[in-house]
């Protein structure tokens, strides 16, 4: 089995790199106004302009007002379909874990995205329609992998589902448990990604033994 490494997916081209500051422009712009004047009272002109775009350039990257904040501006949904097109068939779980969990440490090593992320976790909750497209756009991602999965060699559909759904499970305990203490504490820096994964990971795994005995 092979693991996944920063290195081993390759560097994103001008045109891309461009695309992504682009979407991390207008993702900081819609949250300062979502925080600023309401969800509901900010429209996609409010968002273009605070940008400094032109709303047809808002809407060649972003759908809807909801996406302007749900972006990937790091690239790691990408990573992380075509970590689950390599995977093994023996360990396609472990793959992915193994793979998300360098990926924390690229999250955790981005101080503006974090904090980003972090204010977004918190609209979410607040406002029921940007929760909707956030819980959305995770299963389609959870979609995209068990489809990049089911197409390795020895992983029929309904593991390679499975598999998908107990990795979305992981990913998503860890975000809601790192906003829980971020809040607990909200003068303090928010904790380490990569701290809180690991300590999910042991907690689903002694669920899991826990379930079987």
């Amino acid at each position: 089995m092979t693991s996944y490494s920063p290195t081993s997916s390759p560097t994103p081209d001008l045109r891309e790199r461009r695309r992504r500051e682009l979407a991390r422009v207008i993702a900081v712009a819609a949250v300062d106004l979502f925080e600023r004047n309401g969800f509901s009272a900010t429209t996609i002109d409010d968002i273009a302009a605070a940008a400094g775009i032109s709303r047809t350039t808002f809407f060649r990257h972003c759908a809807t007002k909801e996406a302007a904040v749900l972006v990937d501006d790091a690239g790691l949904e990408s990573e992380l379909l075509a970590v689950a097109g390599q995977a093994s068939a023996a360990h396609p779980l472990r793959h992915l874990e193994s793979a998300w969990e360098r990926m924390t440490e690229v999250f955790d090593a981005d101080p503006e995205g974090n904090d980003r992320f972090l204010r977004v976790r918190r609209l979410m909750r607040d406002n029921p329609q940007l929760l909707a497209a956030g819980l959305e756009r995770d299963a389609r991602l959870t979609e995209h992998i068990a489809v990049a999965l089911s197409g390795r060699p020895g992983l029929d559909v309904l593991d390679a589902h499975a598999v998908a759904e107990s990795f979305a499970l992981g990913m998503r305990l860890t975000f809601d448990e790192w906003v829980r203490r971020a809040d607990d504490v909200p003068l303090s820096p928010p904790p380490v990604l990569n701290d809180v994964y690991q300590q999910v990971r042991a907690a689903l795994a002694h669920a899991n033994g826990a379930a079987t005995r």
